[in-house]
């Protein structure tokens, strides 16, 4: 982080530029996207406007000229008596001469012809903070991976595979890690975590437009095992007013501030499910072998590959409660689904149901089957090979407990 935040106006009747503006910001973990956001154009800009501007002293505007450039600069110049030293970032069409001069008599410091690349309008935010004194080239950070866990059939165990993979997954590689409950109507990372969130997913749609790193960290639990969680509503009725596209901007914003965003999904194609296979690195089929799960995913899978936009490679088939005793071998499901199984999880059914009714995760209770094949998986997706050590002394390590007696299955 820098010194001080620069507080920021944007100032664009155009959405698609304000996106991209946005986009820009959010890429650099030293920059604050705009405090606020005025769309209107400069023709209907009234006192309500003014006063915004007014309220928040904005250290830089970024001003869109496109539509009626001399009433922009009028503007520029208004707000630059009021607020001497006041910068501003103009865009807009190419200018002459007396205009240009004019511009930058009101404060623009840098005026940059349309159409705008991220890359040009990053240049220009450089400059603006060397000429504040805030540092040098920002370094853009390179956003976190997104892991999606799906299933098309109540009672898979998707939301317990996705919890206690997030957690091994920051434990293994000590980086920021997240969980979000996108199962929206009927979410339960909470429960299985033991925690009573204060805030939710949909808390953070309606403040979304003044969403920042600071406040962020407000909307987030911290489990005792290190992950963050950002917890589904309470209410299911509050999932209504949840679109796709708010959805993706969110999952967007969050891979800028966590290495892991690990995504628990409802279990139809919902809007946040759809969003959530949008921007997911790797796709997650969590499955019972059991004729009608797979027969759901069969169904399901033309839709996750084209919502995701990319090959079979990005989606992992997860057999869950594998028992080798099963009618239907994991070779049947293979050829069933056509795709090959990523992971078997051990049947665990009384360790599980024992770890979600005291609200901890099972893999920070000993060293279970189910547990080792956790740790196997978060292996597998991060490339991390294990210690030569014993599994006792290596799981004692891990998570900080005692080795010779945690080593034996609960």
């Amino acid at each position: 982080m820098t010194e001080r935040t620069i507080r920021t106006a944007l100032i664009s009747s155009d959405r698609s530029f304000r996106e991209m503006v946005k986009d820009v910001f959010l890429s650099h973990e030293a920059w604050t996207a705009p405090a606020i956001e005025i769309a209107a154009p400069f023709s209907a800009f009234g006192e309500n406007e003014l006063r915004a501007v007014r309220q928040l002293h904005p250290d830089l505007i970024i001003l869109d000229l496109a539509d009626e450039p001399e009433l922009g600069i009028k503007l520029a110049h208004f707000l630059s008596e009021s607020h001497p030293g006041q910068r501003f970032v103009a865009v807009g069409p190419h200018l002459p001469p007396d205009l240009l001069l004019s511009a930058m008599r009101a404060g623009v410091v840098d005026y940059l012809p349309r159409p705008v690349t991220p890359e040009a309008f990053q240049t220009a935010l450089e400059r603006v903070r060397q000429q504040m004194g805030l540092g040098g080239k920002e370094t853009t950070k390179q956003p976190g991976q997104l892991y999606a866990f799906y299933s098309p059939k109540g009672g898979a165990g998707t939301t317990t595979v996705a919890t206690n993979f997030a957690v091994v997954l920051h434990r293994l590689t000590g980086k920021k890690t997240l969980i979000v409950d996108l199962d929206l109507e009927l979410g339960e990372i909470a429960l299985l975590l033991g925690v009573q969130p204060r805030f939710n997913f949909v808390d953070m749609v309606q403040n979304f437009h003044r969403m920042d790193a600071e406040l962020l960290a407000s909307y987030i639990e911290r489990h005792e095992s290190g992950v963050h969680l950002l917890s589904a509503p309470y209410q299911p009725e509050k999932a209504e007013i949840v679109t796709g596209d708010e959805i993706r901007k969110i999952l967007h914003f969050l891979r800028k501030h966590y290495d892991y965003v690990v995504v628990d999904t409802s279990k139809s194609f919902s809007p946040a499910t759809l969003a959530a296979f949008e921007q997911a690195d790797l796709a997650f089929i969590v499955t019972n072998v059991d004729l009608a799960s797979l027969r759901n995913i069969q169904r399901g899978l033309p839709l996750m590959k084209r919502m995701m936009g990319r090959s079979e490679e990005h989606v992992r088939l997860i057999v869950n409660r594998y028992n080798s005793a099963s009618d239907i071998s994991l070779k049947d499901v293979e050829h069933t689904l056509g795709l090959p199984i990523f992971r078997a999880l051990s049947n665990d059914y009384e360790g599980v149901s024992r770890s979600i009714n005291t609200g901890r995760p099972i893999v920070l209770n000993g060293n279970s089957k189910y547990s080792m094949d956790i740790q196997a998986m978060a292996r597998d997706v991060t490339g991390l090979k294990p210690k030569k050590e014993k599994a006792g002394v290596r799981l004692g390590k891990l998570f900080g407990r005692g080795q010779a007696k945690e080593a034996t299955n609960p």
